[in-house]
Formats: C-alpha cells, sequence, structure tokens
C-alpha cells in the first residue's frame, strides 16, 4: 500500500512539473471581447474586427493582447505584432476603427497622450520612414531619429505633405518628445484630465503578462491539494 502511494504521490509531481508551460500560457482574447464576455453592440464588435483584419499581417494575425476597455464614449483594445510590439484599436461613438501602432503608439503619451491631440482621424501609418498619425487638433510624428513631436493645427497626406488642419482654429506649435509645448495653449491641454491610451490600457498589459488559461489555474491548483493529500496519508502510513 505504501509503495502505491510513493508511486503515486511520484507520478503526480512529474506532471505538476510537465505541466507547467502549459499553464503559464496566456489567455486567448477575442475581438471585441470585454473582461465580462463579448460586447453586446454589434456595430461595436464589428468596428474592432474591421481593424484587426485590416492590419492582420502585423497585428499577430489581427489577434488581441487584452480585453476591450471604455473610457469615456470610446473603446480600446491592445494587440501584439509579430515582434511582440504593442498595438491597439480606438473605436469612438461613430463606430470608426483607428489604430495607434508602431512608435506612434509607443510615444504618444510623451507628446501630450489624446488629452492633447484629440481624438484620431486616421490611423498610424509611414512614410519615407516617417510615422504619422492625424487627430482632431493636428498631427504626431516620430521622425528617423525616433523622436515624437505634436504639430497642431496641421494634418498630413498619405504621401507626407502637410496642410493646414481646416477644423483648427488655434495657431501652430510643435511638441516635442518631452511633452512641452511652444506656446500656452498646448501646455494647457496636456493638464486635462482625459487619460492617453497608454495610461488607460496599462493595467490590461499587466493582466496580459500575468495572465494564465481561463481554466488551466485552477487545474493546476487541483494538482496541488491532490499532491498534498497523497502526501499526508503517506505519512501517516509510515508513522504506523
Amino acid at each position: 500500500m505504501k509503495k502505491i502511494i510513493r508511486v503515486s504521490f511520484l507520478m503526480l509531481l512529474t506532471m505538476l512539473f510537465a505541466s507547467l508551460p502549459f499553464f503559464a500560457q496566456k489567455t486567448d482574447y477575442q475581438i471585441g471581447e470585454s473582461e465580462g464576455g463579448l460586447l453586446n453592440d454589434g456595430k461595436l464588435k464589428e468596428a474592432f474586427e474591421k481593424a484587426a483584419d485590416k492590419f492582420k499581417e502585423w497585428m499577430y494575425e489581427g489577434m488581441p493582447s487584452g480585453y476591450v476597455t471604455q473610457t469615456d464614449d470610446y473603446y480600446m483594445q491592445t494587440f501584439t505584432d509579430g515582434e511582440d510590439r504593442g498595438a491597439a484599436v480606438y473605436v469612438g461613438p461613430d463606430y470608426t476603427p483607428y489604430v495607434f501602432r508602431g512608435p506612434i503608439y509607443e510615444q504618444l503619451e510623451s507628446v501630450g497622450g489624446m488629452n492633447a491631440l484629440g481624438r484620431p482621424v486616421s490611423d498610424a501609418y509611414q512614410v519615407n520612414g516617417v510615422w504619422y498619425q492625424n487627430f482632431d487638433n493636428g498631427y504626431a510624428t516620430v521622425g528617423n531619429d525616433g523622436k515624437a513631436s505634436f504639430v497642431r493645427g496641421q494634418r498630413v497626406d498619405e504621401q507626407g505633405t502637410v496642410s493646414s488642419a481646416t477644423d483648427s482654429t488655434s495657431s501652430d506649435s510643435v511638441t516635442d518628445s518631452s511633452g512641452r509645448g511652444t506656446n500656452d495653449t498646448t501646455d494647457s491641454m496636456t493638464d486635462t484630465s482625459m487619460p492617453s491610451p497608454s495610461e488607460m490600457v496599462s493595467d490590461v498589459v499587466s493582466d496580459v503578462e500575468e495572465g494564465t488559461s481561463r481554466w488551466g489555474m485552477w487545474v493546476f491548483v487541483v494538482l496541488i491539494l491532490l499532491a498534498a493529500v497523497i502526501l499526508i496519508i503517506y505519512w501517516f502510513l509510515k508513522r504506523r
């Protein structure tokens, strides 16, 4: 009897160690999935799917790396590209999706985030090695030197040509990667409470790094308890 219990305990320990890599895998998130389940709004889910399909070649085949989160009246879901770099899909009240990616996504907070730039009106894109993305209040750019900047009151087309934004009434100014502007208007905008995408998804990113399969952790706990029970029984029989 003691031999059977000892062998069972050793086999259970072997199963535990062999299954550790499987239990440590990240959660499989779905497009348009919030922490409470799939979004009930069909248009909202369709918007996320549209963006994921459009950029699936670099957005880790369109698979998200976190849940959909909501701030004010817009939604955000994080993705990961093939080089394990972050990206995010933004969906506003009009259900139009826009994508933050590359150094634009990584350095958006350094130029004031959405509280300074306003809402996106284009995806992030690259022209001759320079990254651009248009916003309500101007455009953000990251040059070949890797430094991010924000130009107020102007827009950039897909060829990299700069033009004045027709819906902007403020004068042009530039915000460098330190987040400081060249006039008081830009500085005052960076003090608002509207969070940047990086701030909004920081908790989600932390969860992804520590994430495990939804049921895998429970199986692991059950195996640990079984091992403890067998060890107690073995110890009790050995004393007898």
